[in-house]
């Protein structure tokens, strides 16, 4: 009778520790789908960003390029030949199905592939060449079930901010001389010195926001690398460019007069690539958009107050901020 119940008792412990392992294994295997890294306890981005400012700064991503609207996250750009590529995200990441034009490059893959690094839900397809590979295949597939999935997925807090906290890696691999991404490879000594103060002077605004100005400006207009980034009459118009183009503020600099000679920099950079490109192609006319650079420049002068009164850090729709 006794060692009945001995075995009884060993059998339902067995089970018990055999639930729990099973329960544990369950869970590991099904949080990266629903968590990402600042979920799981890491509480700062890239420059010490909090899961606040990363939030916001993907909010206001969202309402810069994607129009503060859900369908702007699917957007096809058919320009001209060259153009014929999908913008997907709140940063307007290039997509390219296969065989397109080769002018531009594509980081949407990359971006695809580290939101899954980061526990974020990313069907295989994502990771593959655009699936549609046309206008016309693109606008008859908006409202189907494929492409509206993606949209509500990538207006999800957690994406949101796995989104900005992408793009701010981006950034912090510009400045890092042991990265391959760096902006410091092919410097001299004093043009090092020069961007990386300046640089480090941007970053370090808090009101108007300077790390948005440099991680918008990646976005905008690429880094601007020696040797790798487009050319116009041998000059690029990158991030790389604006810094050198920068003049320095005197030590003891406020926020507002560094934010203002980075928007000026920027303002150089474009203005050489329109005469740079008339140069190279007499039939261009890339005048045609300076307004709307400078624009999209001064939008980087807007005090946090303005910032927050206008709502650009926040979820552009009631709908989309509480997925």
């Amino acid at each position: 009778m006794k060692t009945t119940r001995l075995l009884t008792l060993l059998a339902l412990v067995t089970c018990l520790v055999g639930w729990n392992h099973l329960s544990a294994q369950t869970t590991l295997q099904h949080a990266p789908d629903s968590t990402t890294l600042q979920d799981l306890g890491n509480e700062e981005g890239p420059f010490g960003l909090s899961k606040h400012q990363l939030l916001s700064l993907g909010y206001r991503m969202w309402n810069n390029y994607a129009g503060g609207t859900l369908e702007g996250l699917t957007k096809w750009d058919g320009s001209d030949e060259h153009h014929q590529f999908m913008y997907l995200g709140i940063a307007n990441n290039i997509w390219k199905p296969a065989n397109a034009d080769p002018m531009f490059g594509q980081d949407w893959p990359t971006v695809a592939r580290r939101l899954q690094e980061l526990g974020c839900k990313i069907q295989p397809w994502m990771l593959e060449d655009c699936p549609w590979k046309t206008e016309e295949e693109f606008d008859a597939s908006f409202n189907g079930k494929k492409m509206t999935w993606l949209r509500n997925h990538l207006s999800k807090k957690k994406l949101v901010r796995a989104q900005a906290f992408c793009i701010a890696e981006r950034l912090e691999r510009t400045i890092d001389e042991n990265s391959v991404d760096s902006l410091l490879t092919g410097l001299n000594d004093d043009q090092k010195a020069v961007v990386k103060k300046n640089f480090d002077l941007v970053v370090h605004t808090k009101n108007p926001f300077g790390c948005y100005a440099l991680i918008d400006y990646v976005n905008f207009k690429g880094e601007g690398k020696l040797g790798i980034s487009s050319q116009f009459n041998g000059e690029s118009w990158g991030l790389l460019q604006v810094l050198l183009n920068m003049k320095t503020p005197e030590d003891g600099a406020n926020d507002s007069t560094i934010i203002n000679t980075f928007v000026d920099g920027a303002k150089v950079t474009l203005h050489n690539r329109i005469i740079n490109h008339k140069i190279e192609d007499p039939n261009s006319n890339d005048a045609q958009y300076w307004d709307i650079w400078v624009a999209h420049l001064d939008n980087y002068l807007l005090t946090n107050e303005e910032v927050k009164k206008q709502g650009l850090d926040q979820a552009p729709t009631e709908d989309n901020s509480n997925k």
